[in-house]
């Protein structure tokens, strides 16, 4: 089974979340796949010098991206590389784990046998993690196995256009309306998220390829749930479920990019912290694995940025960053420890 990373300019967390591979998938044939959409070259090198056996593949834009990030632009294109993300899914296995480089595993997992089980069963989607939070998986569940149950998604309606009008529709105070009538709600909206996950899951490549078509060359989950709920219309016999327990984690420390990332109060430039800490990577001041299976060290963050003493990313405004960024995922029922 393949495991396929994204991976855009954090190599700190890019060998963290590849080392945990190493140690948690057990008894499991598999090829692990970096797909880049911008991490500067002299830190690929030096990952491909630790884990050789891996394949990375960039993307179109990953030659404008590195000049940008290694000049200090602020106009790094955002464009996200889909094209990429889609043609790796169309080569890998039926099967195949979907990671992000701040996701590492926290257990033992056997690819080998799972795959077997899955297919046995249908499985279209399995969650690795869910942090805690009930709302993004069903409690629905019609058969445990060993490892993973399979549950039936608890969804206000199956219907594609019923879906897109109550939960996709924002024009001419439809929202509005449909809240005051108790259809819409925040509850039934995330439940939705029981069928669909950005990563972090095991997909199947027939699965993951239906929740990206008719893509715009951007993020946009409320088409991607839009073609979830249009394939489990289509294919009523189509199966989901999650791992008994969660088996891997995911940082909220740092972010890929300064976008959707800016409050109110915090001068944070997550360009240059992402620089500070890459470097520190680099020249082995950082070791990733220290305080695993948790996230990074924090003390060891907070003595490189006070090392460095950026305007842009200094300790004290990074701590305010990090708790705000924490406070997104706490306020909807998420579980961060």
């Amino acid at each position: 089974m393949d495991i396929i990373i994204k991976s855009f300019n954090r190599p700190y967390y890019l060998d963290r979340c590849i080392q945990s591979i190493r140690r948690f998938v057990v008894h499991s044939d598999y090829r692990i796949i970096i797909l880049d959409d911008g991490t500067p070259d002299k830190y690929l090198k030096k990952i491909s010098e630790k884990h050789s056996d891996i394949t990375i593949l960039k993307s179109d834009l990953y030659d404008v991206k590195v000049f940008a990030i290694e000049n200090d632009s602020q106009n790094i294109n955002v464009k996200v590389p889909i094209d990429l993300w889609i043609n790796a899914a169309k080569k890998a296995s039926e099967y195949f784990v979907l990671l992000e480089d701040d996701i590492w595993f926290t257990d033992y997992i056997a690819l080998n046998d799972l795959e077997i089980s899955l297919r046995k069963d249908n499985v279209q989607m399995l969650k690795l993690f869910w942090l805690g939070n009930s709302k993004l998986q069903s409690d629905r569940i019609v058969k445990e196995e060993s490892f993973f149950s399979i549950y039936e998604p608890d969804l206000y309606t199956r219907n594609p256009l019923l879906y897109k009008l109550f939960f996709v529709y924002y024009k001419f105070k439809i929202r509005k309306t449909l809240s005051f009538l108790n259809i819409y709600t925040k509850t039934r909206a995330l439940n939705y998220y029981s069928i669909y996950s950005v990563a972090g899951v095991v997909f199947r490549q027939e699965y993951f390829l239906s929740l990206w078509k008719n893509h715009t060359n951007r993020i946009d989950e409320g088409l991607q749930l839009f073609n979830a709920v249009q394939f489990l219309n289509k294919n009523k016999n189509a199966a989901f479920g999650r791992t008994n327990k969660e088996v891997v984690k995911t940082s909220f420390l740092s972010a890929a990019t300064n976008q959707h990332k800016n409050y109110e109060n915090v001068s944070l430039n997550m360009f240059v912290f992402n620089k500070i800490i890459n470097e520190a990577w680099y020249e082995g001041e950082l070791d990733v694995m220290n305080n695993f299976p948790k996230d990074l060290n924090p003390e060891s963050i907070q003595k490189i940025l006070r090392d460095k003493n950026a305007v842009d990313a200094s300790e004290g405004e990074w701590k305010k960053w990090a708790e705000q960024f924490k406070q997104q995922y706490t306020s909807f029922g998420c579980i961060i420890d």
